[in-house]
């Protein structure tokens, strides 16, 4: 293939040899493009617009970036990364996900508000800092799940059918000076579907199941044991979907949707999803599409 002048970032945090992250460089690199992998805390930007990597490589002429993750901060430092993407776009420097729709998708509150105000269906949550408001919450609701607000995997997630040790739990977060995040646990099958959208398409959908032999466990992450199987999605469970990243502004998501009994019920939407189950169960190459559509709209 012809080499092109194009250059786009992949951004990392941790480990360049992530696979998502190596998958997106080779998908890159094998359609003659420049690939360039890069940490936004050692990126330096200056106005007007000129933006520097370890204070040597110009990087101001990148066509596009796919955003793995902004990493770990304090407040000041996630705030300056997420206003470092919002100048990359402001640039002409085309950011994927965008830079406010991957930072609401990170937080549940938000996904969870903008999802309900378009009318889709979510499961009922408590989110402040009042314990007391809190545990009057799981006193109405009965059976709860205590989330980070931001969190990745399923991590950090408890589930207790004790509300002494949901209280304790819950106690235990607002000493850390956390924000409570709590949910209902909505009866379904002992799974959930993951639906991946790229540019407003389903490209694959599949059942993540409960792990077997685990007592106790109720999270399907695949990650955590989980088991995945490829599924067709019904109309009304593709249409939620799709309506979903649209809400949500996202040009590639994992959209987590449980089967209650009032039909489907979207928990949240990845703005950084790992595909790797997804590839094997559907022989699928998502990070070439996922390059494609960056692609695409860098050169809108």
């Amino acid at each position: 293939m012809a080499m092109s002048n194009q250059k786009f970032g992949v951004v990392y945090h941790e480990n360049v040899n992530n696979w998502a992250t190596k998958g997106l460089i080779e998908a890159i690199e094998s359609k003659g493009y420049t690939a360039k992998t890069f940490r936004l805390p050692d990126v330096s930007a200056q106005i007007p617009n000129k933006f520097t990597y370890l204070n040597e490589e110009d990087l101001s002429d990148l066509n596009g970036v796919v955003v793995r993750t902004v990493g770990f901060g304090t407040g000041d430092q996630i705030t300056f990364r997420i206003s470092l993407l919002e100048h990359f776009e402001d640039a002409g420097i085309y950011v994927m996900n965008p830079a406010y729709s991957f930072r609401r998708a990170k937080d549940k509150y938000a996904t969870l508000t903008a999802l309900n105000k378009s009318g889709i269906r979510v499961p009922r949550t408590y989110i402040g800092e009042n314990l007391e408001a809190a545990i009057e919450f799981v006193d109405q609701v009965g059976d709860v799940a205590v989330k980070p607000l931001i969190g990745a995997r399923g991590m950090g997630a408890i589930r207790t059918e004790h509300r002494e040790l949901t209280y304790r739990a819950m106690k235990f977060i607002h000493q850390l000076g956390q924000v409570l995040y709590v949910q209902e646990i909505i009866e379904k099958p002992d799974r959930d579907i993951r639906a991946f959208v790229i540019g407003g398409k389903i490209i694959g959908a599949m059942y993540r199941y409960i792990p077997e032999g685990i007592e106790g466990e109720w999270r399907t992450n695949i990650h955590g044991g989980g088991r995945a199987e490829l599924t067709t999605l019904a109309p009304e469970y593709e249409e939620c979907a799709l309506k979903t990243a649209e809400v949500l502004n996202l040009d590639y998501t994992g959209v987590d949707i449980i089967e209650s009994p009032e039909g489907p019920c979207v928990i949240e939407a990845n703005a950084a999803p790992s595909w790797s189950a997804l590839s094997r169960v559907t022989g699928i190459d998502v990070a070439s599409l996922i390059v494609d559509r960056l692609v695409e709209q860098s050169r809108r």
